[in-house]
């Protein structure tokens, strides 16, 4: 038997390459809408959307150029503390589990959104270091204190002449497990990155897209062909976020309450 959410979930790949066609406000209704249906635990997000590229370069958000339409989700304490008002009432929460509350509220809804996407023949790609342009969003978007941004995407019509792979995922029985924690050994870890740095050294991921994280402090001995998926996201978190303000420092810029 076919599953059409099974399949739309389960052939979801990243788009970088979009049509030069525009998203109607209509399509774009259905796909917000869809976003906020998702589970909640209080709905603390928002989401600003805009087809000026211009204002997504001026928030420090480098997007693909063929793409129509950009989001940005926050994290919106706002909202929340004026409906609080109106009932009476004063806001007296743990600043840090409301962030947290939000970022479910927000990843939720967004995954809502990307298959509602995807089912209308759209693709998307998502950017990850949003959290760190909050005060260039903050000033080109007019957002307030305790509103803050989370991820954004870039959502249009996939360009069929791009040619796109589903990316190998780290296989199931290494990441769900029933009843207690699976505390990996050397062989499981063994098996993880075998699986994903030869699907993507097999795809020529690294290759195509010629990314790479550069080595400050050591000379770089791995190429293009031998660079994979695990040495990739080690680099990531050896130094790539180290750059600028910590999130912490920005996110108590940006009216949060965190001891």
């Amino acid at each position: 038997m076919t599953n059409d959410v099974l399949d739309t979930i389960n052939n979801r790949r990243s788009i970088r390459e979009f049509l030069d066609k525009p998203v109607s406000d209509d399509i774009l209704s259905q796909i917000l809408e869809a976003g906020f249906r998702a589970p909640f635990a209080a709905q603390l997000c928002s989401v600003i959307y805009t087809r000026n590229r211009e204002k997504m370069k001026n928030a420090g958000i480098t997007v693909y150029p063929t793409v129509p339409v950009h989001m940005i989700f926050f994290i919106d304490l706002v909202r929340l503390e004026k409906i609080m008002t109106h009932r009476g009432h004063e806001y007296g929460y743990d600043d840090m589990m409301a962030i947290w509350l939000g970022m479910q509220d927000v990843v939720l809804m967004i995954e809502n959104l990307t298959i509602a996407a995807e089912s209308l023949g759209l693709g998307s790609v998502l950017y990850g270091l949003t959290p760190l342009r909050a005060d260039s969003i903050a000033k080109t978007f007019n957002v307030p204190k305790r509103v803050f941004p989370v991820v954004g995407i870039s959502i249009g019509y996939p360009d069929p002449a791009e040619e796109t792979e589903i990316r190998p995922r780290i296989p199931l029985e290494m990441a769900a497990f029933e009843d207690e924690y699976r505390n990996h050994s050397d062989e499981d870890i063994n098996i993880c990155m075998k699986k994903m740095d030869t699907g993507f050294i097999a795809q020529g991921y690294y290759i195509k897209s010629r990314t790479k994280v550069e080595l400050v402090d050591k000379e770089d001995t791995i190429g293009f062909d031998k660079y994979s998926w695990s040495e990739h996201i080690s680099r990531k978190f050896r130094s790539a976020f180290r750059k600028g303000d910590p999130l912490l420092d920005i996110l108590r810029r940006h009216g949060f309450d965190l001891k």
